[in-house]
């Protein structure tokens, strides 16, 4: 279905045919995959980026679009589950990321509707959570405040706000960005190898290669498969006048609400993806929008899929010890657009061999075995039951990538794995990796 980002006209780029040089070669044209090209070639290295599909037309297109340092409670969570100064360390780097962004359009005057706003979670239920969260902003010495709002069209019992946050159009401004890269649509990776990208009709022979397909379709080396699982939510845009002053996200109704030029973008009702055979999704949430703003008129509705990690952590660098060539940015828990701009600074300075202090907090090889121990057996539960159940299936309702048995999203029309998160549109054909081949397409 569209979404309210879906009103630029990008033009199209060629497929990739014959044999192309390059110094790097981006894999995923989503914003990361932008992004870390964008700055490579600042940097000054020949650039080729190589996109499955339409540049932007996977999870970025999907996005709600916050850009904030502000990802739900997960200062105190980190500070618990692994430690303060990973809780800070990631606060400076999605902070930076934030700023980076912001740079970016000021410097470049982009157009894509960048708005200075304060953003916020906030408890209706019960403020335990939240005063924690407090807390543990004190603690670690990040900006916060507690605040009663009354820009909302319910009660809450106390949120947590951020000031100094932004939200924009991501297809405006990450199209700008790619204007002047070489870009190849339509050329979908079939094979890597040290040095060497193929596509069906093409090849690029690289010095690095960095993975920016949002999940990782390589299995080995790198294992990422068995280390973070996807997750399918969805969102309403509503014409109203009355918009909140912040955007913000409820930590115990998990609905988040933000601003656009014509209403609000109402998104909720997730579910980890392959588990909504019976749907009502997109209901419940107009459903509950209704409640709430009940004279709005819905403009559009779609879903969009984010790549959930063991540790809440995204991985970021080297995508594994025995490819010291290539690397990889995915698992961004969410929260996508100030992530993307981490991934630009870490993955440049690793191949210009600079120091960056963020290197190990998103490192492929840390281990959080506190933090990592109960999703990972749960993940691995997913697994053996979805590919089990697939081995009795026809070939036809397996998924291709290691062969699960699909589900309906009754919603969508799709058909999604519940083991890794690869959808399908009812024909067959591959909408989100880590599978790479059609259904029905034979091997």
């Amino acid at each position: 279905m569209a979404t309210i980002w879906e009103n630029i006209n990008l033009p199209p780029r060629e497929k990739l045919k014959g044999v192309e040089v390059a110094d790097c070669t981006v894999i995923g044209g989503g914003l990361a995959g932008i992004m870390i090209a964008a700055e490579l070639e600042r940097r000054g290295f020949g650039v080729v980026v190589l996109e499955a599909d339409r540049v932007l037309s996977g999870a970025t297109r999907g996005t709600t679009a916050k850009l904030t340092a502000q990802h739900g409670l997960i200062y105190s969570k980190l500070s618990q589950k692994i430690s303060p100064m990973t809780a800070r360390l990631y606060y400076d780097s999605n902070r930076e990321g934030v700023e980076k962004i912001r740079r970016l359009v000021r410097e470049r005057d982009i157009d894509c509707d960048f708005s200075d706003i304060s953003t916020a979670v906030y408890g209706r239920d019960d403020d335990s959570a939240i005063s924690r969260e407090m807390r543990t902003l004190e603690m670690l010495r990040i900006e916060g405040e507690m605040i009663h709002p009354r820009d909302l069209p319910f009660e809450v019992k106390g949120a947590v706000e951020m000031k100094n946050q932004a939200q924009f159009h991501p297809l405006k401004f990450a199209g700008a960005l790619s204007k002047n890269l070489k870009i190849y649509e339509k050329s979908p990776v079939v094979s890597l190898e040290d040095g060497k990208v193929t596509t069906p009709k093409g090849v690029v022979r690289t010095n690095y290669i960095i993975c920016a397909t949002h999940y990782p379709f390589l299995n080995i080396p790198g294992f990422y498969f068995l280390r973070q699982h996807q997750y399918r939510s969805y969102a309403l845009a509503l014409g109203t006048d009355k918009k909140p002053e912040r955007a913000y996200l409820g930590i115990d109704d998990n609905l988040s609400i933000r601003s656009f030029d014509r209403g609000i973008i109402v998104g909720g009702m997730g579910h980890r993806t392959g588990y909504n055979q019976k749907g009502g999704c997109y209901m419940n949430l107009l459903a509950t929008a209704k409640r709430y703003y009940p004279k709005a008129e819905v403009i559009t509705c779609w879903s969009n899929q984010d790549v959930i990690t063991h540790d809440g952590l995204p991985f970021i660098g080297r995508y594994s010890v025995f490819s010291p060539r290539m690397f990889v940015a995915t698992g961004f828990n969410k929260w996508g657009m100030s992530l993307s701009a981490v991934a630009s600074n870490i993955v440049p300075d690793l191949i210009c061999g600079c120091e960056n202090k963020y290197e190990k907090l998103y490192s492929p090889f840390r281990t959080h075995l506190k933090a990592a121990a109960v999703p990972f057996f749960e993940d691995a539960a997913h697994a053996v039951v979805g590919i089990s159940r697939g081995m009795f299936s026809k070939r036809e309702e397996r998924c291709t990538h290691l062969g699960a048995k699909l589900q309906l999203n009754r919603d969508d029309g799709t058909l999604e794995c519940p083991c890794h998160g690869s959808q399908f549109s009812c024909g067959g054909k591959v909408e989100f990796s880590p599978a790479v081949r059609d259904v029905r397409e034979k091997k």
